[in-house]
């Protein structure tokens, strides 16, 4: 038996949200597992596990496709409120679609190719660590853990290194300001400036080829069709987006955590095997990416609640990732749990591509916290968060003390050579 669901009083961007999600995805999943909000144009709030893979699952019901034309159907891509910019490829497309766009980029993310990177990660960590060690003081998030991933990115792209902060800023910008505000007006402008740079990289690729991931996209296509520039802008594009701050936020926040529980910073330090557990643990726990949206493609019943063709759905990672109902204890930190069975990085066909980069960045750089600064405090007069965690669940500034010590490269200013 169906029965309608009652509106509900639930704002991602609020300052509620933001300090008490856990509590409130506790008690939708107890009185109303999928229900309304009125907020941002109206949308369906999903929040139980079960409820969460199944609408990952099924594409031709629950659609990420965003079609600002109406050429297709109408449809407004993952985002809520919904982007009023072009799609961003794969991720707002449905199978075949998006299969045929994860299979020309997929390759760029295998665990091989993320382990042909790793020593580059190492290094470079290893480099801006140096940069701020002897001065005792350091800012986790904005230091190391938006560096690392943004210099990745813009080296995986074939982007000229020494730019990454110049080129990222506006990403990150969008992601950590919100709407309205003169900085986020300068990203918009900025963002321009780096897609028209895309293009340019992407044209002049196609005449002069290199190793990077936008040489490969517009190379050969192995027997499917070739990419156009403006499919490749978009598929570089959504690296930016993707790449950056997710990982920011884990390790800013795990640092955080770390700092109030020294016993489990101590169990970590002294015990390199538990990282492997204790990263899936953390991406559970924490959650950095909290929510994506649907739409609904055909008349539906979920958990209960009928759903019309055309609604709005938004499916919480966060939520599912502190269910009890199946994770045991979901609102403690078990950093060897088993089984970790989590959806931080999505599921079904829209998994993230970057999971195994992102994996492997944030084992680096805890690992190096861990080892080169143990005895790191943090200085809770100078932490910030972010605005809201509707996008992001973490922090933009996390500055932490520690004994000063001498780099183990001193002098050396420019950034490690990425591999070729």
């Amino acid at each position: 038996m169906t029965q309608a669901r009652p509106v509900i009083d639930f704002d991602f961007s609020s300052t509620e949200y933001a300090r008490h999600w856990p509590e409130i995805y506790a008690g939708l999943r107890a009185t109303c597992p999928v229900g309304y909000s009125r907020a941002h144009g109206g949308f369906w709030v999903v929040s139980s596990y079960a409820a969460v893979r199944e609408v990952a699952r099924t594409p031709e019901v629950f659609s990420s496709d965003h079609d600002p034309t109406g050429e297709r159907t109408g449809y407004r891509g993952v985002g809520i409120p919904a982007s009023v910019g072009t799609r961003s490829l794969p991720q707002e497309a449905d199978p075949p679609e998006s299969a045929f766009y994860r299979r020309r980029m997929s390759r760029w993310f295998s665990p091989r190719e993320v382990a042909r990177w790793e020593p580059w990660l190492t290094e470079l960590t290893e480099h801006l660590i140096d940069a701020r060690i002897a001065t005792g003081r350091l800012d986790v998030a904005d230091d190391l853990g938006f560096p690392v991933p943004a210099a990745l990115v813009v080296a995986l792209l074939g982007l000229p290194v020494p730019r990454w902060r110049e080129l990222v800023d506006p990403f990150h910008t969008l992601v950590t300001h919100p709407p309205g505000t003169p900085s986020h007006d300068r990203a918009q402008a900025g963002l321009a400036d780096v897609l028209a740079l895309l293009a340019e990289t992407v044209a002049r690729r196609r005449r002069e080829p290199g190793t990077d991931l936008i040489s490969g996209l517009v190379g050969d296509a192995d027997g499917d069709r070739p990419l156009t520039d403006q499919e490749v802008v978009s598929l570089a594009q959504l690296v930016f987006f993707g790449g950056v701050d997710s990982t920011t936020a884990l390790i800013s926040s795990v640092v955080h955590w770390l700092d109030a529980h020294p016993a489990e910073r101590d169990r970590l330090a002294a015990d390199p095997r538990l990282l492997e557990p204790a990263t899936e643990e953390f991406l559970r726990y924490f959650s950095p990416i909290h929510l994506n949206g649907r739409t609904v493609a055909a008349d539906t019943v979920l958990d209960g609640c009928p759903l019309k063709a055309g609604d709005r759905l938004l499916i919480s990672w966060a939520g599912a990732n502190h269910d009890d109902t199946a994770i045991a204890e979901p609102d403690r930190v078990v950093l060897d749990r088993p089984d970790n069975r989590h959806v931080a990085f999505g599921a079904g066909v829209h998994h993230c591509l970057g999971a195994h980069f992102a994996r492997t960045m944030f084992r680096v750089l805890l690992a190096a916290v861990l080892r080169r600064i143990p005895d790191f405090r943090v200085d809770a007069a100078g932490v910030r968060r972010y605005p809201s965690v509707g996008q992001v669940n973490g922090f933009r500034r996390l500055p932490v003390t520690f004994a000063p010590r001498p780099p183990r490269t001193p002098g050396r200013a420019d950034l490690p050579l990425p591999p070729s």
